[in-house]
Order: structure tokens, then C-alpha cells, then sequence
């Protein structure tokens, strides 16, 4: 079993789409997929007007309040638990819509992964810069005429550019030194090829650098070696999968790229303090699961 993957417009299905930018007003759970997790195929864009409740990504918590701007990547896992007439404007986009070249911003979706805590709370003032920014660029997606696609990645770079300056650690305008361009391209790599390669030096490898600078760089810009990265990276898949699915140790095992479901659950215990299906057992009390 697999963990939902739904297309812009939240449906199982491919609409063709490459962006949708509304506003909603939360009264139920037909309106948003706050009952049951699942990823996206595109990034997602959401800024709380107004109301409360608990937006869950990837085990994290994070209360949903007004003037919060929440950002999130295709692969991430998450739901929504909102209180009725929360509302709330989301652009939901692909990547396919940032496919061109020499003009800044297109980086930072690739980046984003970085420095992200998921959201970013905004001043009075720069929420209602940000909802400008959506009702024009909600303005040009319901245009549909020659000029609009382009004014639309003009609006998607005006977008990246504020968060990028907000979430950046050296206060950048979107222009990412050399070292932070590195890791990017590291983090990158471990997404694509953390079930198959867990060693530092394939990554090292693939990056024209040695292990040991690679080290160097991922402590010093995230606090951990990337031996530490790669291993977070499994883990995070493995409770995704315990979580999200009803697939047995051994297969969950054997998708992450171990060969004995034995070492699966060492591994798993060095890193969580409990075996995997303890873990399923406690994540599932803490959360309803959706196949109980």
C-alpha cells in the first residue's frame, strides 16, 4: 500500500493543471483533506486569514494561526485538523510552471528544503502584502490569455523572493552562495537516492567534493554530519511508510534498501529508541489512523 499522492485541484486523478490559486472558507472535511495524510505532486503555497487548528506534516504539529503562511514540498506527508470557518488562500503549483531560465526564484523551490520549519509568521502588514500578491496572481490564472503565463512566474518569483528573505539565514535577496548551493544539491542527491545509498561518499562523489568537506559543510549549516542527514532521511521514510501504510516490517524494510529486516530494525531502534512496530503502535494511538 502506498501513501496518497494527490494532483493539483486535491484529486487522485492528473487534471492537466499546472496551478490553482482560491481562497477557502473551512466548514468541512469535503473542502480539504484534513481527515487522512497523504503528499502532493506539486508545492503548496497557504496563508491562515483568520481561525485555528493543527496542520500535521511529517509528525510535527504546527498550529495553524492567522497571519502564518505555511509552505509545503511535494514530498512531504501532512493533514489538516481546522476549526470550522477557518479561511485561508492557497496557491497550489508545479514545477513545470518555474521551467525557465535567468530569472531568480526558481532556485528557492529546490532549496526550500534547507532551512524550512513549514511556515513563517508574517507581520499585519506583510499578510496583507501576501494577499495581494494571491488575488493578482489568482487574478492572472483565471485570465487565460497570451501574457498570463508569464505574468504568473513573474508573481511565483515575487512570492519566492519575500519567503526566500525571510527564511534565509544571511538575510540573501534570493542569491544563494556557493556554499549553500552545495548543500542544496546534497539534500537533492539524498532525496533521489537515500534507499539505495546510505554512505557519505557517494554523495561526496557526486558533488566533485570529499567526504570529509562534506561533513565539514553539513554541520556547520545544519548542525549535523551527513552521514546524520542521510539517516534522517530513511527514517523519516520508514515512519512514513509505518505510519501511512499497512505494509509489513519486512517490506517496508526492503523498500528502504535493506536486504535482512533485521538490520532494518536495528538500524530503526539506533536512531528511534524503539522498534518499528512500537513506533506503529504509539503513532497510532496519537493519531486516528485512517485504517483503524
Amino acid at each position: 500500500m502506498k501513501i496518497p499522492e494527490l494532483h493539483i485541484g486535491h484529486t487522485n486523478l492528473e487534471e492537466g493543471r499546472d496551478i490553482i490559486v482560491k481562497n477557502v472558507l473551512y466548514k468541512n472535511d469535503s473542502q480539504l483533506e484534513s481527515s487522512f495524510p497523504h503528499r502532493h505532486s506539486f508545492y503548496v503555497i497557504c496563508l491562515i486569514h483568520s481561525g485555528r487548528g493543527v496542520h500535521v506534516v511529517d509528525f510535527k504539529e504546527i498550529d495553524v494561526v492567522p497571519n502564518r503562511l505555511f509552505v509545503i514540498s511535494p514530498s512531504q506527508v501532512h493533514f489538516w485538523k481546522l476549526d470550522c470557518d477557518t479561511n485561508m488562500s492557497l496557491v497550489q503549483f508545479s514545477e513545470s510552471v518555474l521551467k525557465f531560465e535567468n530569472l531568480p526564484g526558481y532556485d528557492f523551490f529546490s532549496n526550500i528544503s534547507l532551512f524550512k520549519k513549514n511556515y513563517i509568521d508574517l507581520s499585519t502588514k506583510q499578510s496583507k502584502e501576501m494577499s495581494n500578491i494571491f488575488q493578482k496572481l489568482e487574478k492572472e490564472v483565471n485570465e487565460k490569455d497570451s501574457f498570463s503565463l508569464e505574468i504568473i512566474r513573474g508573481y511565483l518569483v515575487v512570492l519566492s523572493g519575500i519567503i526566500g528573505r525571510m527564511t534565509s539565514k544571511n538575510n540573501l535577496t534570493g542569491i544563494l552562495n556557493q556554499k549553500e548551493d552545495k548543500l542544496r544539491d546534497f539534500m537533492n542527491l539524498v532525496d533521489k537516492y537515500y534507499s539505495m545509498q546510505k554512505g557519505v561518499t557517494f554523495y561526496a562523489n557526486e558533488l566533485n567534493i570529499t567526504a570529509n568537506y562534506l561533513n565539514m559543510l553539513s554541520r556547520q549549516m545544519l548542525g549535523k554530519n551527513a552521514g546524520e542527514i542521510i539517516s534522517q532521511r530513511v527514517m523519516l521514510e520508514a515512519k512514513r511508510l509505518l505510519y501511512h501504510t499497512t505494509s509489513d516490517i519486512s517490506e517496508i524494510a526492503f523498500n528502504l534498501g535493506f536486504d535482512d529486516p533485521s538490520y532494518f530494525t536495528r538500524f530503526f531502534r539506533k536512531h528511534e529508541k524503539n522498534t518499528p512496530s512500537v513506533f506503529r503502535e504509539l503513532i497510532y494511538k496519537k493519531y486516528q489512523h485512517p485504517n483503524n
